[in-house]
C-alpha cells in the first residue's frame, strides 16, 4: 500500500504521453494588423515632433517663403534720374542688401531693394525681397543694408505685408 502523500512513479515500461501538436504556421492577418499598427504609432510620432517643433498646430517648420515688402526712405533728397538716397542715405539704393536674421541672429536669408519709385516730396519707396526663407521662426528679424535689425511678425513675412521705412 502506498501512501496517499507519496506521488505515485510511472511505470518504465509504459509509452509516454504525446503532446499536442505545435502550431508553427503565423495568422498572415495576425502580422497585416501588426505592421499597419506599427505604422501608425509611427507616424504618430513623427506628426508629434514635428508638431512640438513648430511651435504651433499651424506651423510648417518645413517650408520656405519669399519674404516681399516695401522700404520707404524720407529724404529731402535723391537724384532726378533715379529715386535712392543721398548724402548720409547714399547706402539706399537699388540693389542695397536685406538680411533676414533668426532670434539668435542667424543669417536666415540674403536679398535686396528693388527699383525705388518716388512718392511725394522727398519720399522714395523701394521693393524689399529676400528669398527662401525658413518658416517656423517665432519672429523674424530685417535688416536693410546697414540700418539695424528690425523684429517682423511671420504672418507679416509671409504675406508680403513687411513695411519698413527710414528717415523723417
Amino acid at each position: 500500500m502506498t501512501n496517499a502523500f507519496e506521488p505515485a512513479l510511472p511505470d518504465p515500461w509504459t509509452a509516454p504521453q504525446t503532446l499536442p501538436p505545435v502550431r508553427t504556421r503565423t495568422n498572415l492577418w495576425h502580422l497585416f494588423f501588426a505592421g499597419v499598427a506599427g505604422a501608425a504609432l509611427v507616424g504618430s510620432l513623427w506628426v508629434g515632433l514635428d508638431l512640438a517643433r513648430s511651435g504651433s498646430p499651424g506651423g510648417s517648420s518645413g517650408e520656405a517663403f519669399d519674404l516681399r515688402g516695401t522700404f520707404t526712405l524720407y529724404s529731402s533728397r535723391y537724384g532726378y534720374s533715379a529715386c535712392g538716397g543721398s548724402g548720409g542715405y547714399s547706402d539706399i539704393t537699388t540693389g542695397a542688401a536685406v538680411t533676414v536674421y533668426n532670434a539668435a541672429g542667424t543669417v536666415l536669408s540674403q536679398g535686396a531693394l528693388g527699383t525705388g519709385r518716388p512718392d511725394g516730396a522727398g519720399t522714395c519707396v523701394f521693393s524689399l525681397a529676400a528669398p527662401n526663407v525658413p518658416s517656423g521662426e517665432k519672429f523674424y528679424l530685417v535688416e536693410v543694408s546697414h540700418r539695424g535689425r528690425i523684429m517682423v511678425q511671420p504672418e507679416d513675412a509671409r504675406h508680403g505685408k513687411v513695411a519698413l521705412s527710414l528717415g523723417s
